[in-house]
């Protein structure tokens, strides 16, 4: 074998068996020596020798006299926190390219709890312009309960909260979302300013009285962390929800369709967001506050008000064409 090879190479008083062997008297011999007097050694190979000699002492004398360098201490395991998870959300979203196309495409399931002990989940997709695009039928329409109470009671009221939506085209359309008190089309989205304070400042104006500044920062944030804002915005909105008090996370959840993430709970309890740690792009927003009361909207808009159980699983959003 090779190393039988190497073995039978080697010269026998080179071995480390054999220097072993004969170091002590090696040593002994080296120490009780003097010089009969003492002779000039250039400077280059004094130092020489006398580094050697001090290889070899360390190498070589007993154990006891051997400094012994202390054992690596292991490094700490990081422990993620709701801070520390959005930081490096907006890391990763400042290094993400930006994307490019035509039409904004988002694919989100709704959960809504028109009763108690009621769920109903659909899914419907859009793909808009800022004027023109298309609306998807609403699809994969589910109902669960509680129990079979629920069930019951949820038929006698009619079958409250079924979505009803057909396929259709659209031309000339406005499309807006409500964010506090402004209203916010597909252009509006897109020049959200990435400067915290110029970001700060807006969602300051958008937040309704009597709304507290975090609880709403988080309630805004699933609007535009998947809308067309630019990564740069969205980073700085994470860095802004990173700084609020009383933040909870989750390490080990999963988003209403049951992808893992992980989730960040605002101080209120109201508003949780689940992120993919990878991408740093948001999985789903789920609301847990009270019901929201509806409010005037400039006629031809409509505003959703969020209820109490209502969840966004975004399955897909971004920019695409249009299909077909």
């Amino acid at each position: 074998m090779i190393d039988d090879l190497v073995k039978s190479l080697r010269p026998d008083d080179v071995t480390e068996e054999s220097y072993r062997a004969r170091r002590a008297d090696d040593l002994t011999r080296a120490f009780a020596e003097r010089p009969a007097r003492r002779r000039r050694t250039p400077l280059l190979a004094a130092s020489g020798l006398l580094a050697a000699a001090a290889a070899a002492f360390v190498a070589f004398a007993p154990s006891t006299t051997v400094a012994q360098r202390p054992a690596p201490v292991p490094a700490a395991t990081p422990v993620l926190t709701a801070r520390s998870v959005l930081l490096a959300g907006a890391e990763t979203l400042e290094r993400t390219p930006a994307e490019t196309g035509t039409y904004w495409h988002e694919k989100i399931r709704t959960f809504t709890s028109p009763m108690d002990g009621v769920v109903v989940a659909s899914t419907a997709e859009t793909w808009y312009d800022g004027r023109d695009g298309r609306i998807g039928p609403v699809r994969d329409v589910a109902t669960t309960f509680a129990d079979e109470r629920a069930g019951k009671a949820w038929r006698a009221e009619g079958k409250p909260g079924l979505p009803v939506g057909a396929e259709r085209s659209f031309k000339g359309m406005v499309l807006a979302w409500g964010i506090g008190t402004k209203e916010v089309r597909q252009e509006d989205l897109k020049k959200l300013p990435a400067d915290r304070a110029a970001l700060q400042k807006w969602l300051d104006e958008a937040r309704p009285e009597g709304t507290g500044k975090g609880a709403f920062a988080f309630a805004a944030a699933r609007h535009i962390l998947t809308s067309p804002a630019s990564n740069a915005t969205r980073a700085t909105l994470l860095r802004i929800l990173a700084d609020q008090n009383g933040l909870r996370l989750d390490e080990n959840a999963k988003d209403p369709v049951g992808r893992p993430g992980l989730s960040i709970t605002d101080a209120t309890g109201d508003h949780t967001l689940v992120v993919d740690p990878a991408t740093a792009k948001l999985l789903a927003y789920v609301y847990d506050g009270e019901d929201e009361r509806p409010v005037d909207t400039p006629p031809g808009t409509t505003m959703i008000p969020a209820q109490k159980g209502t969840a966004y699983a975004y399955l897909e959003s971004g920019w695409s064409d249009l299909p077909g």
